[in-house]
């Protein structure tokens, strides 16, 4: 199997319910970041996995699916992440 094939075999079994239901925290970070809907996060995560630049026309006008993921990855450990205390 070549490397194409394998990746379009993976696009195949990999499918949108699977990502909503395996990276719920990135598919919300990225809803409030590009203001996506659920099932455009979770095309955007499969594609950003397949090795593609654009996803949809949301995920365009952001900047392509690197720099969204980017984005809501940074935005996702910001908000996980405890408060200083200050003393």
């Amino acid at each position: 199997m070549t490397t194409n094939n394998a990746r379009v075999a993976f696009l195949r079994s990999y499918d949108v319910p699977a990502i909503l239901l395996h990276y719920p925290r990135l598919v919300r970070a990225m809803r409030g970041i590009a203001m996506l809907n659920g099932i455009e996060a979770a095309a955007c995560i499969r594609d950003l996995k397949a090795g593609r630049r654009w996803s949809s026309e949301a995920v365009h006008r952001c900047g392509g699916t690197p720099k969204v993921a980017t984005h809501a990855w940074k935005y996702r450990r910001a908000i996980s992440l405890p408060p200083r205390s200050v003393a």
